[in-house]
């Protein structure tokens, strides 16, 4: 019975181990570009000005926004509605990162309706610790209202092999195409980064303590024979006067 009780528990402990390992957990870090500058926060844009904060002559005025909130990623790249058309050749970009995997297996969110997915956004950009380039589109990975990436080689918009069986440095939504994209039910899968847990430092200890001497009440033992002594004495000399 003994013998079966931790065959039972050895396989309760591989079994929560993958778990622990093997987890789906993952942040959303929200973030806007425009021109070579980067912005991240829960909500954040980002505007095209063009000839000027590093932004080409020939784009088109326009702005990028990001914002997560409640579980829903909401990207958007808008330009006024008579350059739209060349809204999605502007340096400019939303997008989030999502962090907490050094590997990926497998990817997906819904679109809320009338939301924007084209061949190329919102895309999944996945780099590789090979330091090579990934990337996923939408219109090709969805089916109705929902995203699933195929993540293999057959699916690799970059055609750089997929990212199965990959470590990867950094994964990315990116939406650099006009419109605006909102995301909800995120999901990905993947074996989570491990932060080791710091040994704590020893606690200080006290110094020793010497042992002290004097003070307190007198043993009652050493009164007693004191008083005993003295009387003894009393009572001699008392003796010697009366003889």
């Amino acid at each position: 019975m003994k013998r079966l009780f931790l065959i039972v528990a050895a396989i309760a402990a591989l079994a929560f181990g993958s778990v622990a390992a093997y987890a789906a957990n993952f942040t959303v870090s929200p973030w806007a570009y425009s021109c070579g500058h980067t912005d991240f926060g829960t909500t954040v844009t980002r505007a095209d000005t063009p000839g000027s904060n590093g932004c080409p002559a020939t784009d088109v005025a326009g702005d990028s926004a990001a914002a997560y909130a409640a579980g829903t990623l909401t990207l958007s790249k808008l330009c006024g509605e008579a350059e739209a058309a060349k809204c999605t050749a502007d340096d400019l970009s939303s997008g989030a990162t999502i962090g907490g995997l050094k590997t990926l297996t497998a990817a997906s969110f819904d679109l809320a309706p009338a939301s924007y997915c084209g061949a190329g956004a919102p895309r999944l950009n996945v780099v590789t610790s090979d330091g090579d380039m990934h990337f996923f589109g939408c219109s090709a990975n969805r089916s109705g209202n929902h995203v699933s990436f195929n993540l293999t080689a057959a699916g690799d918009g970059n055609g750089k092999g997929g990212i199965v069986g990959k470590a990867v440095k950094s994964i990315d939504i990116v939406q650099d195409e006009a419109g605006v994209a909102i995301l909800m039910n995120l999901s990905f899968t993947g074996e989570a980064i491990v932060t080791a847990t710091p040994t704590p430092a020893p606690a200080a200890t006290a110094p020793p303590q010497l042992a002290t001497t004097g003070g307190g009440p007198l043993p009652i033992g050493l009164l007693l024979g004191s008083a005993l002594v003295l009387l003894g004495l009393v009572a001699f000399v008392m003796r010697r006067r009366t003889v």
